[in-house]
């Protein structure tokens, strides 16, 4: 954790000059593995980790910052990643979800509604990681780096 108070990174970005963009990963609970791996990924995409998420939304930067969530989640923390993945799309910024364990792991664990709905899905030895994390493309993949039908996403159509 880089030990900078979550509600004032707007204000520490802006005071150390740091145009880097932040990858808010957005599970409570990671063992010490899934945290670096996912610490990892994103420093390899040239974001910056923080792991929490800002109070205030308009801390959020939709054409830079980026949220993770680690998948499965622990079924305690469905709930809490539905709203957070719900918050970060509703203010425009992109969340990508990075399946940490294949289904070979034996890891048990649940994928939040809100995946399907507002994230991309990507294994975090996927080749696409890093285009995910920057926003250069949009991945489907199920645990292990299979492709997966892209999700229908509906959309209201004006008369």
């Amino acid at each position: 954790w880089c030990g900078w108070p979550i509600d004032r990174i707007g204000t520490v970005r802006k005071l150390k000059g740091n145009s880097m963009p932040i990858a808010y990963v957005m599970n409570e609970h990671l063992d010490i593995a899934d945290r670096t791996a996912i610490e990892a990924a994103v420093r390899a995409a040239r974001c910056e980790p923080v792991h929490d998420v800002p109070s205030d939304a308009s801390e959020l930067d939709p054409n830079a910052d980026v949220g993770v969530i680690g998948l499965p989640v622990l079924p305690e923390e469905e709930a809490a990643a539905n709203a957070k993945i719900r918050a970060f799309a509703g203010t425009g910024v992109r969340v990508v979800c990075i399946w940490l364990h294949g289904e070979e792991s034996g890891i048990t664990g649940v994928v939040p509604e809100g995946v399907s709905k507002y994230g991309v899905t990507v294994d975090i030895g996927s080749p696409k990681l890093i285009g995910a994390l920057k926003g250069a493309i949009d991945v489907w993949e199920a645990p292990g780096g299979a492709s997966r039908p892209a999700p229908i996403t509906k959309r209201n159509k004006c008369v």
